[in-house]
C-alpha cells in the first residue's frame, strides 16, 4: 500500500465534507495541513483526486472510485480499533478455558462466577477434556488458558500452580477390615479398585507412584469422572482413589473413610497453564489475576 491509512482517513473526511476548511474543523487541524496531506496522497497515487469548484471541491472520477473503497476500509479499521479497545477494557470479547469436569465442578466454578460478575460483557466458553487433551487444545489455539492436573512437563507451557491436592484411597463400611490401621499399597492393590481411566493425568500420576513402589494396579472399574469414583465407593463397589479436597462432603458425613497408607501418595498440584511467550488476552490475564489473588488470600 503506497499511502498510509491516516491519509485515506483525511481523504474520506474531505470527500464527505466537500470542503478543505470544513474537513480541517472536523479533524481539528489547520487547512494548510489538510491541503498538504491531499497533495501528498495525490502524488503517491499518481492522479488528481479533487477539482476545485465555485462551491468548494469535487471528486474526480479517480477520487470517486477511491472513495467508494476507502470509506468502507476506514470505517472497518475504526470499528476494529473500537472492538479491540472494548476487548482491552473487558467490555467485549471472549475467554475460552479448558478444564476437566472434575476441576470445573470442584475448583473453577466460583472463579467463573466472580469473573462474570465483574465482566458480564465477556463471553465465557469452557471446554471439558482430560488434561492431555486440554493441553493439545491450548497448543492449537482452541482455548486461551487451561486448568490441568499437574505435573505437565512441556517447555512450551507456562505453568502457574493454584492448588495443592492429596490423592487418597477411600472406601465404605463394606471394607471395614481396612479401617483404623496402616496398610501397604501392595496389600491395597489386592482389593477391588475403582480408578480413573488411564487417559487422565491423575491416573498416570498414581500409576507412576505405584510403579516406583514395585506395585502394578489392576482396577476392576475405570471411570471418566471424579464424582463417579465417590459414588461407586459409597455403594461399596470398591476402594476408590480420589482427591481428598474434592471428596470432603462424603468423608465428613462418614459415608466413606480414608484408608491410611504406610507410604502415602505424594502431594501434587492443580495448575493454570498458557503458552510460553504468547501474550495473553486482557480477559485471560484478568481471569488469572483473580485466581492467583484468591490463592494468596
Amino acid at each position: 500500500m503506497s499511502a498510509n491509512l491516516d491519509l485515506y482517513g483525511i481523504f474520506c473526511t474531505v470527500a464527505r465534507c466537500g470542503s478543505l476548511s470544513r474537513a480541517a474543523r472536523e479533524l481539528f487541524v489547520s487547512q494548510p495541513a489538510i491541503s498538504q496531506s491531499m497533495h501528498r496522497l495525490e502524488e503517491q497515487l499518481g492522479c488528481k483526486l479533487f477539482t476545485r469548484t465555485s462551491r468548494g471541491i469535487a471528486l474526480t472520477s479517480e477520487g470517486r472510485m477511491l472513495y467508494s473503497y476507502a470509506d468502507k476500509a476506514v470505517s472497518l479499521v475504526a470499528a476494529a480499533e473500537d472492538k479491540i479497545n472494548r476487548m482491552r477494557t473487558l467490555k467485549s470479547g471472549g475467554l475460552m478455558i479448558g478444564a476437566s469436569d472434575t476441576l470445573c465442578q470442584y475448583f473453577l466454578l466460583p472463579y467463573l462466577k466472580r469473573f462474570h460478575s465483574q465482566y458480564p460483557d465477556v463471553q465465557l466458553q469452557v471446554t471439558n477434556r482430560t488434561t492431555p487433551e486440554t493441553v493439545e487444545l491450548l497448543k492449537v489455539g482452541k482455548v486461551d488458558i487451561a486448568l490441568v492436573n499437574l505435573p505437565v512437563n512441556d517447555d512450551t507451557l507456562l505453568v502457574r500452580e493454584v492448588l495443592k491436592v492429596q490423592d487418597v484411597f477411600v472406601a465404605s463400611e463394606r471394607f471395614a477390615h481396612l479401617k483404623g490401621r496402616q496398610i501397604t499399597l501392595e496389600e491395597l492393590s489386592r482389593e477391588p479398585l475403582v480408578l480413573l481411566e488411564q487417559a487422565s493425568n491423575s491416573r498416570k500420576y498414581l500409576d507412576d507412584f505405584a510403579s516406583m513402589n514395585g506395585v502394578t494396579l489392576h482396577p476392576e472399574i475405570e471411570l471418566g469422572a471424579h464424582h463417579l469414583l465417590v459414588q461407586f465407593a459409597r455403594i461399596g463397589l470398591g476402594v476408590a482413589c480420589v482427591i481428598r479436597e474434592f471428596a470432603q462432603d462424603s468423608l465428613i458425613k462418614q459415608e466413606l473413610f480414608e484408608i491410611e497408607l504406610i507410604n502415602p501418595v505424594p502431594l501434587r498440584a492443580i495448575g493454570l497453564i498458557s503458552l510460553e511467550g504468547v501474550p495473553l488476552s486482557a480477559a485471560a490475564d484478568k481471569f488469572i489475576q483473580i485466581v492467583m489473588k484468591s490463592k494468596l488470600v
